[in-house]
């Protein structure tokens, strides 16, 4: 008994730890397009079971058996610009990811709950100042910073069929988000470019917010989440602004769809989403503007298998996206791809896709820049590689047609190696 009390305080002496290090770190942010896939798609497999770590694990077993778990992800992406763009050249982003997760039951509290502590520090030189792109080749692209990135409760009823949280979140990473499009790079073909283009509740401006699940049936589910409208403060996009105030507004944000396995088997999503916020913003014209929205329709659907049971296979995605006419620079999106697990023998894990990804300016956005065109597109090609269990590389080649809609840009080629290491 005395040892379980003294691995308790042991437990405690870590959550007011990290509690300490994220909350003192001074919040600075700036706006990007979003957050990697591949940190939440680690984190919550890896804190199901055993797993492997490039450095030693320095008590973290320990922690784990009383209720905490601590990964620490780095992201790497070096990059080649080899043509186009608003400049030619060669650089390395980075992302550091301290995650902590305490299950409230082995804490010896109470049943059913979760606490999330994220830290994130990004480094290194952006791509999209090479590339000027709008939609950025990048998902973790952002200035160097290090702030906390979320911080809430979770907690599940009814044999988890609902899950409702509270606290700091980016809400991009359960609404309008596709598994298939995790294999890719690019930012959009992780959300939408037409939610991100107003610097709302996501990477690596988060704020206030709070999202329920409901699980209508085993494979049908609605999500519905409120988050403060603005994240930043009114000095620029680099501050986040953790008060809520009535002009911030509120946004809202809904989704409705199907998840699971169809009567043969096959991987299957479709989701329907539509957001709105209250708040005041400045539009296409930098007027003054009151209350936005937007909606969203994507899909993913496994084509064929190499078994019966197995993961290998061949499947599809397709997403669309639009915003509110008259106020917003990218009025709709278009994208979509092809993946295939497992094409080469003895490589059952590795994912190559091939993705393409259509921002589509507004009249009015080219009515206020004249001459600008009416899209960026891109086409992407990507091999996701897991060497081992604490490494996975991603060789990715990117093409970009009318870079930001800018017609002095040439069209670019940007090459990358993206790595992801558990440390």
């Amino acid at each position: 008994m005395h040892r379980e009390i003294t691995h308790r305080r042991y437990a405690w002496l870590h959550v007011v730890a990290a509690l300490v290090l994220l909350v003192s770190v001074r919040p600075l942010s700036c706006f990007s397009d979003e957050q990697a896939a591949i940190e939440q798609e680690i984190v919550r497999e890896e804190a199901e079971g055993d797993y492997e770590t490039l450095l030693p694990s320095w008590g973290r077993e320990d922690l784990r058996a009383h209720g905490l778990n601590l990964e620490v992800i780095a992201i790497n992406d070096s990059w080649g610009n080899v043509r186009g763009g608003n400049k030619r050249g060669v650089g390395s982003l980075g992302n550091m990811n301290v995650i902590l997760e305490a299950d409230t039951e082995k804490l010896g509290l109470w049943k059913d709950g979760s606490f999330t502590l994220w830290g994130i520090w990004i480094y290194g030189q952006r791509p999209s100042d090479a590339v000027g792109d709008y939609q950025f080749t990048s998902s973790i692209d952002g200035p160097q910073e290090l702030e906390p990135y979320e911080a809430y409760y979770e907690h599940s009823f009814l044999d988890g069929r609902i899950t409702w949280l509270a606290g700091i979140h980016d809400f991009s990473l359960d609404f309008a988000i596709l598994d298939y499009g995790l294999t890719f790079i690019n930012s959009s073909l992780f959300t939408p470019s037409t939610i991100t283009q107003v610097p709302y509740s996501f990477y690596p401006n988060t704020s206030w917010g709070t999202r329920g699940v409901f699980k209508t049936s085993e494979e049908t589910y609605a999500m519905l989440g409120f988050y403060d409208g603005k994240p930043i403060s009114n000095n620029g996009i680099n501050t986040i602004d953790f008060s809520v105030t009535e002009q911030d507004g509120l946004y809202s944000i809904g989704e409705i769809g199907i998840k699971g396995n169809s009567s043969s088997g096959h991987h299957r999503k479709v989701a329907f989403g539509a957001w709105h916020c209250s708040g005041d913003f400045s539009d296409i014209s930098g007027l003054n503007a009151h209350s936005n929205y937007g909606t969203y329709l994507l899909g993913e659907h496994e084509l064929w298998k190499e078994a019966e049971g197995s993961d290998q296979g061949f499947g599809a995605f397709a997403q669309v996206a639009q915003a509110q006419p008259g106020r917003n620079f990218n009025s709709w999106y278009y994208g979509g791809g092809l993946r295939y697990q497992g094409l080469v023998p003895d490589r059952d894990d590795d994912i190559v896709g091939v993705g393409f990804a259509l921002a589509q300016f507004s009249d009015e956005a080219r009515e206020a820049n004249p001459g600008l065109e009416s899209n960026e597109h891109t086409y992407e090609i990507s091999y996701r590689a897991p060497l081992n269990g604490w490494l996975t590389v991603t060789p990715d080649a990117q093409f970009v047609v009318n870079p930001g809609g800018n017609p002095d840009l040439a069209n670019d080629l940007i090459l990358y190696v993206r790595s992801e290491i558990a440390l």
